[in-house]
């Protein structure tokens, strides 16, 4: 037999799922109570009683995306040393495209944090978390004199990447490892660089 609390998280559940989905679809401000309701096939009036207003349930929906994205991408790259975790993040960034709804989602939220305190709070919380998870993993694996200020920028040009590849989808074609690397200290394997030396001499050899 299901329970009053259980039939609650699931309510709660299906509201913010239909919540994300709408964002993504109509854009943060038009979203209403009416809209989430019959996309979660519910009453209107249980939004208000879960949520004390829609943007209340539109701050909740859309962190708990966020962190969920956080938790699966960030925290599991960053579990990888060396030059091999910054690839898995750009990799882990190319599956963020137009046309997934969470993608959409959270670019819609990042505006809106202009605008609702609370939201802007949360998500700068969650923000300095992975900029702080950043700075650990550069302090192990890095060379890099100022982990935390490198933090801070490559979580901003990841971000940035996500959102120009959303305006112009042809830069995804664009690979900007070797970059990325150089930014964090970090270069190609030595086997690379190793065969890059050889096939200098190989060449230099021939033009004898």
């Amino acid at each position: 037999m299901v329970t009053a609390a259980e039939q609650g998280r699931e309510t709660r559940a299906r509201l913010m799922a239909a919540a994300v989905d709408l964002v993504a679809e109509h854009g943060w401000g038009a979203v209403t109570t009416r809209m989430v309701a019959e996309r979660a096939g519910l009453r209107p009036g249980l939004v208000h009683y879960h949520f004390p207003s829609v943007t209340d349930l539109l701050i909740d929906a859309s962190m708990q995306a966020a962190r969920r994205e956080y938790e699966s991408v960030m925290a599991a790259v960053l579990a990888v040393p060396g030059p091999d975790a910054m690839r898995g993040m750009l990799a882990a960034i190319a599956s963020y495209t137009s046309a997934d709804p969470v993608t959409v989602a959270m670019t819609e939220m990042m505006l809106a944090a202009t605008r609702h305190e609370r939201l802007r709070g949360e998500l700068g919380r969650l923000a300095a978390e992975g900029r702080a998870a950043m700075a650990r993993w550069f302090r192990e694996n890095s060379v890099v004199a100022d982990p935390e200020a490198t933090a801070a920028v490559i979580v901003a040009l990841l971000d940035g990447l996500i959102l120009h590849r959303l305006i112009d989808p042809s830069l995804s074609a664009v690979d900007v490892t070797g970059p990325l690397l150089r930014a964090v200290g970090l270069t190609e394997s030595p086997v690379s660089e190793g065969n890059s030396d050889e096939r200098e001499s190989e060449g230099g050899s021939h033009r004898q």
